[in-house]
């Protein structure tokens, strides 16, 4: 049996981290977006401070699931539906 390189252990747990990074993110973002939903509904400006510093966030570390949250953003600014947003 070969063992696997440093690099390529390395290489896959940054493919995972990655994966549970881009989850987390749009996992979080997805409760922030329900609370809109609830019967009590959340503040719209409150859901958008959250969502736009998940954002930055996002853009940092998940560059696609930071590109979805603003386009959700710009939804919920335009009383717009939103669907829940899917890890990269």
């Amino acid at each position: 049996m070969i063992k696997p390189s440093i690099a390529a252990i390395l290489h896959e747990t940054q493919a995972t981290s990655a994966t549970a990074i881009n989850r987390a993110i749009a996992d979080e973002a997805n409760r922030v977006i329900a609370t809109l939903k609830l019967s009590t509904p959340a503040d719209r400006e409150m859901v958008e401070a959250v969502l736009e510093s998940l954002k930055a966030v996002a853009d940092i570390l998940a560059p696609a699931v930071g590109k979805t949250i603003g386009i959700r953003l710009i939804a919920i600014r335009n009383n717009i539906h939103v669907n829940s947003i899917q890890a990269a």
